[in-house]
């Protein structure tokens, strides 16, 4: 016993080489965080308004429910998306560590175990109806919780009694759960696998034709614009000790380090970092998270719970498709978008929605991984341009709406850049045939 209390090797290799139980412990110190900000009596009250909240964008939780029941919100959300990886008995991955990041994420807006159990239940439904392995379709079942707020908007038609409306809100929910596997399969093809939120964009499609439906049926909604205010101190401080606790993790992990340039450039051919580094995936998140609060901090950025959110979907793609430089090229090309915002129209470059592109900007990072800086500037300038404007095609109801962004940036430009990449091509291997010939 004296023997295992002397060397720290067992708890290393128990824990911090398990990516399940290194968020089990972080989810439940987001309960304890909870409790800190709000009093038991707060959290309750607020966790029931956020149950019964309508969920379409933007419905920043913190301003619906209060900080301390938005954070437990956030911890049961993840706690749920672990445990029905667990029944699925889904092998850790980079791309799972990626599903908790942007589950959590969302929670802070939109998502609630509630809304999400449908859509969830509507995955397995799908591996029984077709034979599919469970753990082979888990993943899009959880991140198809982006349209989580479809099952709860129709609560909230008054034409309708409330009892029918939730019965309507949850089959729509299972439907959702059941297609997104293979609908999202499909609609990769559309950016070659050089958008990260796939499902987001998959969602986004799906939520344009579900709002046709809806508003042909005269069931009305509006984008809603619920932020919060005055949490600058606490969100910053969490998004800090967060990015530290995975940098920690990563460093007890027993996991051969990485140099500054190999931290900075981490790469994968599949995107799946965790697969290829292991423990150190955690160093290269919590280094990017710290990033994007330096970012915060420069730009002199106000927290909410949408901000906090594109920071934690950006920490948690940092194990798969995000490598630091990537990720801050498409940042600073949101930004010029947003300084060219502000000379033309007078906007301030720190507005919100500004913020929020930017920091989810960074689901591009493969183009600027593969085709270089400059194309990553452009797909940043776009991503901001289209993010800010799409939103009122879906109505609120794709909380991915940068998801939905991103991928239709990714099928403008991937075409572009590819053409012009073929045709430089070419020139060069005339050139060479010419300086060949030359030769002879």
């Amino acid at each position: 016993m004296l023997t295992h209390i002397r060397d720290n090797s067992w708890l290393q290799d128990r824990f911090f080489q398990k990516p399940y139980r290194v968020h089990i412990l972080l989810f439940m110190l987001f309960i304890v965080q909870g409790f800190i900000f709000d009093t038991p009596q707060a959290i309750i009250r607020g966790t029931w308004d956020i149950f019964i909240s309508t969920d379409l964008l933007i419905t920043d939780y913190i301003a619906v429910g209060g900080i301390g029941a938005t954070f437990v919100n956030v911890a049961l959300t993840g706690l749920l998306a672990i445990a029905a990886m667990g029944i699925a008995k889904h092998e850790p991955s980079g791309l799972a560590i990626a599903t908790l990041g942007v589950v959590v994420a969302m929670s802070f807006f939109g998502k609630n175990p509630a809304n999400m159990v449908p859509i969830i239940f509507g995955g397995w439904l799908y591996s029984k109806y077709t034979g599919t392995p469970h753990r082979s379709c888990v993943l899009p079942s959880i991140l198809a919780t982006c349209l989580a707020p479809v099952v709860t908007r129709f609560a909230f038609v008054y034409e309708i009694p409330v009892p029918l409306g939730i019965l309507i809100g949850i089959l729509l929910g299972i439907s959702i759960g059941f297609i997104m596997t293979p609908f999202a399969a499909a609609l990769r093809k559309a950016h070659e696998g050089y958008h990260l939120y796939n499902v987001g964009f998959a969602a986004g499609i799906l939520a344009v034709g579900m709002f046709a439906v809806f508003r042909t049926l005269g069931i009305d909604q509006y984008i809603i614009d619920n932020w919060s205010i005055g949490y600058n101190l606490e969100l910053a401080v969490f998004s800090i000790v967060m990015s530290v606790y995975y940098i920690i993790c990563g460093l007890l992990s027993k996991t051969n380090p990485l140099s500054i340039k190999e931290l900075l450039n981490i790469d994968a051919e599949d995107y799946d970092y965790y697969k290829k580094y292991t423990g150190m995936t955690y160093v290269s998140m919590g280094i990017l998270g710290l990033a994007c609060v330096l970012f915060m901090f420069v730009i002199r950025g106000e927290y909410n719970g949408i901000v906090i959110g594109g920071l934690i979907s950006t920490i948690g793609f940092g194990a798969f498709g995000k490598p630091i430089i990537s990720s801050l090229i498409l940042m600073s090309g949101a930004m010029l978008a947003a300084f060219g915002s502000m000379l033309t129209t007078g906007a301030p470059i720190n507005h919100r929605s500004f913020l929020v592109a930017t920091l989810f900007a960074t689901c591009l990072a493969p183009i600027a991984t593969r085709f270089g800086w400059k194309w990553g500037l452009a797909a940043g300038f776009v991503h901001l341009s289209l993010s800010i404007h799409v939103a009122i095609f879906h109505g609120g109801m794709n909380l991915y709406n940068n998801g939905f962004a991103g991928g239709v940036a990714a099928m403008i430009l991937v075409p572009i850049i590819k053409f012009f990449a073929e045709e430089r091509a070419k020139k060069e291997s005339i050139k060479k045939k010419a300086m060949q010939s030359k030769k002879i």
